[in-house]
């Protein structure tokens, strides 16, 4: 058996001592720092983050309380848009009426009346001249007489038929009364008794118009805008004028261009009337993850949730919750027991009940719905932000803080190196 020779032996090598640690102390130390910032951000994250608002689940979990319900939660649909068409508008000839299309207009202590009478031929008694001061004779057997303040005693005078009792009388009853006191004097007298100035029947203009004034009615059926256009016309755009009329201690408001473009709405006046033009700017606030924060204006006497959110950019593609668009509104109780269980403490809780309207865009049929469902002034449109926005934050927080210490620990690194 062959015995294998050894060799000489090859010297051994002896590897330097290289300092490895030093330069992998600076590291382990990075590593550390690194560690601890994320740590940091993340519990930063945990504890506040900066938002815009309560998040979807916030909105549902906070309607209710240990000891009471703050607000009702309806997700919009079909037999909500139902019930929401069903809300009752503002309507002047709801509440008062459309008025008389005859003048029920009666004289009062102070109006100044004028009197015209006419005879017919042969007549003498107003076909001759008459010469008393301030009387007028005209051709064909008429006769004006000037303009007269009804006195304190409620009568005005008439030639040959002596005083006639004028107050509280409408002009018709007046001119039967005067021909049937000129009966057997004049052949077939006529009178026309007209009311020229007024105060007991007039109306009063005032607020947001070019000259407030009092105006006296004619008997000739005078309405809303008749009146304001007496007053020298609004001041304020239409669109954000509203018009409050006040007719024995009770007062109802419409939109001014609501007025406009329904002419029942133009009803008649009647004495003692206030009208009062208020400026009154109707906008809808739009908050959380839209394209942009904004207060909508009505530039329409209506406008949709479609049109709303389209005028404040859409939702922001980056944040917003589709499931999480909501409608904050202050309801109308009769339309709120239309949705709302009958058991509800919300029902009780006077004219108007906290609603929160749920919209959810990833279904296509609640932005169908979202044409139909007709905003109301001061609305508020809120858009949550997705869970994932949350997540984009602690990124944001944890970048934010991060950037600068691996930069100072990539420094550290090349100081260390460069020293060795």
């Amino acid at each position: 058996m062959l015995k294998r020779q050894a060799g000489p032996s090859l010297p051994s090598i002896v590897m330097p001592p290289y300092p490895f640690h030093r330069h992998l102390e600076p590291r382990r130390s990075a590593s550390a720092g690194l560690v601890l910032t994320m740590m940091s951000a993340i519990a930063l994250s945990g504890c506040a983050l900066p938002g815009s608002g309560p998040s979807t689940a916030q909105i549902v979990e906070q309607r209710k309380t240990e000891t009471r319900t703050n607000y009702a939660m309806v997700d919009v649909n079909d037999a909500v848009l139902s019930y929401a068409a069903t809300r009752p508008r503002e309507s002047l000839v709801n509440r008062f009426g459309a008025g008389p299309r005859t003048s029920d207009l009666r004289i009062a202590v102070g109006d100044v009346v004028g009197v015209n009478l006419w005879e017919a031929p042969p007549g003498s008694l107003f076909g001759s001249n008459i010469t008393a001061a301030g009387f007028q004779q005209s051709s064909g057997g008429s006769t004006v007489i000037p303009p007269q303040t009804v006195s304190g005693d409620r009568t005005i005078a008439v030639p040959y038929a002596g005083r006639i009792a004028v107050a509280g009388r409408t002009p018709s009853e007046v001119e039967r009364q005067i021909a049937a006191a000129l009966d057997g004097k004049a052949v077939q007298p006529q009178a026309l008794v007209t009311i020229q100035r007024s105060t007991a029947n007039s109306v009063t203009v005032t607020g947001e118009v070019a000259s407030g004034a009092r105006i006296s009615l004619s008997g000739a059926g005078e309405r809303i805008l008749d009146a304001i256009a007496s007053a020298g016309g609004i001041r304020a755009a239409a669109s954000e004028s509203i018009i409050r009329l006040t007719r024995n201690g009770v007062t109802a408001r419409i939109p001014f261009d609501v007025l406009i473009e329904n002419p029942a709405e133009n009803i008649r006046l009647k004495s003692g009337d206030l009208i009062t033009v208020v400026r009154e700017p109707r906008t809808i606030l739009v908050l959380g993850a839209a394209g942009r924060n904004a207060e909508i204006p009505f530039e329409a006497s209506r406008i949709s949730m479609a049109d709303a959110l389209a005028k404040a950019a859409g939702l922001n593609d980056n944040r917003a919750d589709a499931n999480g668009v909501f409608v904050l509104r202050y309801e109308l109780a009769s339309v709120a027991r239309r949705f709302l269980a009958a058991g509800n403490p919300l029902l009780n809780s006077g004219e108007y009940i906290p609603v929160v309207y749920r919209f959810n865009m990833k279904n296509t049929s609640t932005m169908l719905a979202m044409q139909r469902f007709e905003m109301q002034p001061r609305d508020v449109i809120y858009i949550a932000n997705a869970s994932g926005a949350e997540w984009q934050k602690v990124m944001a927080i944890f970048q934010g803080v991060a950037s600068p210490a691996l930069s100072a620990t990539s420094i550290g690194i090349s100081a260390a190196a460069a020293t060795k």
